[in-house]
């Protein structure tokens, strides 16, 4: 078992500037760190991710870079939108915009390989892109960017199956996530747009991978193909790849609901049966926002996530983790976290309490 400790380089130089830092974190047994390195808005610093990287080193721990390709926007206000040519907002089916991801366009695409090299340049060696990289938001029906470009170029892309030109209104009745009375041809469509959007994530990653540089994906709770997410196919296009799981339950509200550790556990292990080698899978040990998952919580968390058979517990946003008593959790956890054995199956979900 790995303990990675998630975090944005100026939570790691502000931390290390404050004694005893290093040693917390040593002392919790982090194998390494996953470090904000690159985001749409270039807010961050490359010359911050060297720092951070040589502080890292000299310590003995390893670095996994994080980018957010399309944005991860809060509003449709985030400089984001409008800071590169050539990329686009996400409309729905209705023609509204929408927040959260980008539509992915071949311009976005050449801009993130060229980050990728810098990044590879300066010695990381992998990265892990966050969920952001999909074309739909959590749950619902299949989504997708609805706008003319993008229907254009879906009608162009399926031409040969296509009566014509395909427009929001014929893709409409299709997309609910329980089709009902849809005949062969509409489910040809159906199919048809999923495949285009999930084709669009997959050659994100694919053209984004970088000779001696290992590419990953974060994959939200319950992302699947509706979200543009098809996690066999990424594995075809890029064998080696980095995955996380999604899990959500980031909350004491939401992680002590009834019903949401077996909907946790059910994300993860859907996940994981498609993702394959369990040495590349890292889980979502989340707290958002600040303490608002207490230190016994996030235990309870690892436990399940261990008993799901992950292997590397990636913490995400340490800097949300805003008490020593954490850390100090993880410290006196550890040894019971790493003797945990793989209980959970898709088929055993009903031992999830």
């Amino acid at each position: 078992m790995k303990m990675w400790a998630c975090a944005g380089t100026k939570t790691i130089l502000d931390g290390v500037r404050k004694p005893g830092w290093i040693k917390m974190m040593k002392d919790c047994h982090m194998n390494g760190f996953l470090v904000t390195s690159f985001d749409v808005t270039n807010a961050i610093s490359i010359d911050d991710v060297v720092k951070v990287k040589h502080i890292l080193d000299e310590e003995g721990f390893d670095m996994i870079g994080i980018g957010l390709p399309l944005g991860h926007p809060e509003g449709l206000d985030t400089p984001c939108y409008t800071f590169h040519e050539g990329w686009h907002i996400r409309r729905d089916i209705e023609g509204n915009l929408v927040r959260w991801c980008n539509a992915i366009t071949p311009q976005l695409i050449a801009d993130t390989r060229n980050h990728m090299e810098e990044l590879r340049d300066i010695g990381i060696k992998a990265m892990f892109w966050d969920d952001d990289l999909r074309q739909g938001n959590y749950e619902g029906d299949v989504q997708g960017c609805f706008c003319d470009e993008c229907l254009s170029e879906f009608s162009e892309t399926y031409k040969a199956i296509l009566p014509g030109p395909v427009s929001r209104t014929a893709l409409k009745k299709l997309i609910a996530k329980v089709p009902v009375g849809l005949d062969e041809g509409q489910m040809s469509l159906r199919e048809a747009w999923m495949k285009f959007n999930c084709d669009r994530v997959t050659r994100f990653m694919k053209e984004t991978t970088v000779d001696g540089m290992q590419n990953g994906i974060m994959v939200m709770h319950r992302g699947d193909r509706r979200h543009g997410i098809d996690i066999a196919d990424i594995r075809r296009a890029v064998p080696d790849c980095l995955f996380r799981v999604g899990e959500l339950m980031f909350d004491d509200k939401s992680f002590e609901a009834p019903g949401n550790k077996r909907a946790l556990v059910e994300s993860v292990l859907r996940h994981m049966e498609q993702m394959g080698d369990i040495s590349r899978i890292y889980s979502e040990s989340t707290v958002y926002p600040h303490g608002a998952l207490t230190p016994e919580n996030l235990r309870q968390k690892i436990v399940l996530e261990r008993k799901c058979g992950i292997e590397n517990i990636n913490l995400m946003g340490v800097e949300r983790m805003n008490s020593v008593a954490y850390y100090e959790m993880l410290r006196d956890n550890y040894e019971c976290f790493a003797e945990i054995q793989k209980e959970f199956t898709l088929e055993t979900l009903d031992r999830v309490e």
